[in-house]
């Protein structure tokens, strides 16, 4: 008996010691992680708790700043959780309130229910295998004057399988309720306010693997396959399919072929939003509807096309194609 209560005793005596040096490594890595980007302010505590089962990180005030891009994003508290026995399977609670920096505007964000999961692959090199977030009555309101609310959103990512820069890419927007400007133009162009569903099929190919290396190797976008997706908007769906490479310097080419149905609709909303002026709506009317004939006039099909540097929409040039921004 007492050489069993001694093995129990050691066996305690061990696994809290893997514990005292398991939430010294969170802590340290933490800190050091902050201390590494200079777009990372120091937070205002780091704390490790969940002795014995769990790893319970709480980090307060955190905030991330990049003056060079106009982005930024604050948020109070954020709250990282794993088995002590699986330290790579993270699960992340976010408050119901943070702020988001975008060029020439702040984004205030509230939600409900707001969290998700990361999953690495063991290993020295801590691989990205997968990633699961989700918000619930989440509500999103600019300081230029919009809001948009949406019921209900998801994303996942998950590394295909053999190949670790490429990740399969699903995400699901469904009930989205505009406001302020955007709701007036929905109005304007005989749109119900709300936006049925938005859901995107992709897999993305990046320079160099997501993994603890990421800081140095600055993993890149180089490749999307857009698959399956598409945007409900009343009687108007827009679905899209197609793949597009993006070299070194950030300028993507490639084709997206792009099915508009009710095209009619989505030229009066261009008008709305200011996307396209009222004195030229009705040359593009004439050019969409002959393009359109070949479909039965009310589907609208035309390949989004990049190359050499410009952009086309079946035979209408747009002009420059916009460069993806490289991590420096």
């Amino acid at each position: 008996m007492r050489r069993l209560l001694g093995l129990g005793l050691g066996l305690v005596l061990l696994w809290a010691g893997w514990w005292a040096l398991g939430a010294q490594a969170v802590t340290q890595g933490t800190r050091a992680l902050f201390a590494s980007d200079a777009r990372l302010h120091a937070p205002q505590s780091v704390d490790v708790a969940g002795f014995p089962a769990r790893f319970d990180l709480t980090v307060k005030e955190v905030a991330f700043s990049d003056p060079r891009r106009g982005t930024g994003w604050r948020t109070p508290v954020v709250q990282l959780s794993a088995p002590s026995w699986q330290p790579w399977h993270l699960s992340a609670t976010l408050p119901a309130r943070q702020e988001m920096d975008l060029p020439g505007q702040t984004v205030s964000i509230a939600a409900q229910a707001l969290g998700g999961s990361l999953v690495l692959k063991p290993g020295p090199a801590l691989a990205l295998n997968r990633v699961a977030a989700s918000a619930e009555a989440l509500d999103l309101r600019s300081t230029l004057g919009w809001d948009l609310g949406i019921n209900t959103a998801r994303l996942t990512t998950r590394q295909v399988e053999g190949d670790a820069t490429r990740h399969a890419i699903t995400l699901d927007l469904a009930g989205l309720a505009t406001g302020g400007w955007l709701a007036r133009a929905a109005t304007k162009a005989t749109l119900p306010p709300d936006v049925a569903e938005i859901a995107l099929r992709a897999v993305a190919g990046f320079s160099a693997p997501l993994d603890r290396h990421a800081g140095n190797s600055r993993p890149a976008l180089r490749s999307l396959v857009v698959q399956d997706s598409r945007i409900r908007w009343g009687t108007m769906t827009l679905a899209a399919a197609g793949e597009i490479a993006v070299d070194a310097t950030g300028r993507p080419e490639g084709r997206i072929d792009l099915g508009l149905t009710n095209w009619r609709e989505a030229l009066q909303a261009a008008v709305a939003l200011g996307l396209v002026t009222p004195e030229a709506a009705p040359t593009w009317e004439r050019m969409l509807a002959m393009f359109a004939a070949s479909s039965g006039g009310e589907r609208l099909d035309l390949p989004l096309v990049m190359a050499g540097g410009r952009m086309s929409l079946g035979p209408l040039p747009l002009g420059p194609v916009p460069r993806i921004a490289q991590r420096q």
